[in-house]
């Protein structure tokens, strides 16, 4: 989850660089968007992981 935080704070980064850039304003705002997406695609990714680790859990200790 450490990576969903640097993401976020990447995301923040670039918005910060658009108010105090407009001419490129932009541009930031494409770059944080595409570290939130990035930040979105690690949350689905644990997400899978969490289940999949929990489905396989369950399985094991039923067939016990």
């Amino acid at each position: 989850m450490k990576k969903l935080s640097d993401y976020r704070a990447l995301a923040s980064i670039c918005r910060q660089h658009a108010v105090f850039d407009p001419e490129h304003s932009w541009q930031h705002l494409a770059d944080a968007e595409k570290f939130e997406h990035i930040a979105e695609d690690e949350i689905a990714v644990h997400f899978n992981e969490c289940n999949t680790t929990s489905s396989s859990d369950v399985a094991k200790s039923n067939n016990a």
